[in-house]
């Protein structure tokens, strides 16, 4: 403990030394606060990057997993299961993967790791095309299930970063950008991917599109590496505990933000995935699109998506903007209502182009307010947290979709899906999600 400073003569050794320190205390403040800018942009630019990558998986590899599902000869229910075991799997792992991350102290290289796992299943894919097409469509599915482990540490490591990449204000403009830039080398590629497959022979073609999902797992690997995360307070006694499903109830009963997130993000959820099903046999057996048709209106909803994330991206930059982003949620009923209104093929293009410009307001609002309504210091619990009820609704939400539809009618049941999610958008507002608050504030 230092003397009373009035018996310390003024001029001396020991005062210099305290006014340099003062003045190094403050220097080293002003240099960090001058660099937090710096880093941020620094950080999206790297996420964009990444977000390029990314796409090459995404309209890769990930969209024609199930066609090359059925190009190895697999039966009907195969291909289902094959949708529904991985959902399964994630709601399994997601909690412990999430307490992994929790406790994780090395947020890049567990994201990393994990992304080489999962990416290298998926590249392996190809490998299958060598075994007896008896068994290669059950070693697929199998090996989809099984990277659902890894892919459910990835999710939850990737959203966490996704977070600490840039300042909370700049947030929502950043994954707008990040998401235009996936869309477009998304619509890009798909078109070459899809052209790709029909014009190179089987089963070299499937073989080269599952190694280059491989490949671009290293691409972001690399771009991760070179993040520079911005500095996040020391983890408290509670983010350090071990959550479990026997925990997570208590937490989020606890958390009153997040609470009323996940009640509302329940009920919008069952009305986004019931349909999940039945948009392509609306869309085939219904009306009877071809596979060209299809590909033209999933090619004009990404390309719209891309002008929307855009926009977004220069309207988030102001904070009063970011407040009515719950909206996008009440304009989701519009694609199914627009869709059983459809009665040709072309048709199709109202619901479609609704889709494009309207589901990314959705998108960003509700990863932002994950972000918001989540203590920063226990992210990861929270994230895998909302994984883990998401995926129940993926998995529960489809089935009880093609119940109503066998029930009464796909269009009656579009209807009622389309009501299901306005009373979804309406449960954010009446519930006071979505609000801005201060990060780390009481929840």
């Amino acid at each position: 403990m230092s003397e009373p400073a009035s018996e310390q003569p003024i001029g001396t050794i020991s005062h210099r030394r305290d006014v340099r320190g003062v003045y190094t205390h403050l220097r080293r403040r002003l240099r960090v606060q001058l660099r937090a800018p710096s880093d941020a942009v620094h950080n999206e630019r790297t996420m964009y990057l990444e977000g390029a990558f990314q796409a090459v998986s995404n309209a890769g590899a990930m969209s024609f997993v199930s066609v090359f599902l059925v190009r190895l000869g697999a039966p009907t229910w195969l291909v289902g299961i094959y949708t529904a075991l991985p959902a399964l799997v994630t709601i399994m792992a997601v909690l412990p993967m999430g307490s992994y991350v929790q406790h994780t102290r090395n947020l890049k290289a567990t994201l990393n790791w994990t992304r080489f796992i999962f990416r290298g299943l998926f590249g392996s894919f190809g490998l299958l095309t060598y075994l007896p097409v008896t068994i290669a469509p059950y070693f697929l599915v199998g090996l989809r299930s099984l990277a659902a482990i890894p892919g459910a540490a990835l999710n939850v490591a990737g959203t966490t970063l996704l977070g600490k990449a840039t300042t909370p204000e700049r947030r929502p403009g950043m994954l707008s950008t990040r998401s235009a830039i996936i869309g477009l080398f998304s619509a890009a590629l798909g078109l070459l991917f899809g052209q790709w497959l029909s014009a190179a022979p089987y089963p070299l073609n499937y073989q080269l599109l599952f190694a280059s999902a491989f490949v671009a797992g290293l691409g972001s690997i690399w771009a991760i590496s070179r993040l520079r995360l911005l500095e996040t307070p020391t983890v408290s006694a509670v983010a350090r505990r071990k959550i479990g499903l026997r925990e997570m109830l208590p937490l989020i009963r606890e958390t009153a933000a997040f609470r009323n997130y996940a009640i509302a993000a329940l009920v919008f959820r069952l009305g986004m995935d019931m349909p999940m099903a039945l948009f392509p046999i609306y869309r085939v057996r219904t009306l009877g699109s071809t596979d060209a048709w299809i590909g033209v209106l999933l090619t004009v909803e990404r390309l719209l998506s891309v002008v929307s994330y855009m926009v977004l991206g220069c309207l988030l930059r102001k904070p009063q903007f970011q407040r009515w982003l719950w909206l996008g949620c009440l304009g989701m009923p519009l694609f199914p209502l627009t869709t059983a209104l459809a009665r040709t093929p072309e048709m199709l293009l109202v619901p479609e182009v609704l889709a494009g410009l309207i589901a990314p307001i959705m998108n960003v609002f509700m990863t932002n307010t994950l972000y918001q309504v989540s203590p920063e210091d226990q992210r990861p619990t929270f994230v895998a947290a909302d994984s883990f009820l998401a995926n129940i609704m993926a998995f529960a939400a489809p089935l009880l979709g093609t119940f109503l539809a066998d029930a009464a009618d796909i269009r009656v049941a579009l209807i009622v899906i389309a009501i299901i999610r306005v009373v979804g958008g309406l449960s954010f507002w009446h519930l006071g999600v979505g609000i801005e608050r201060p990060e780390g504030a009481a929840l």
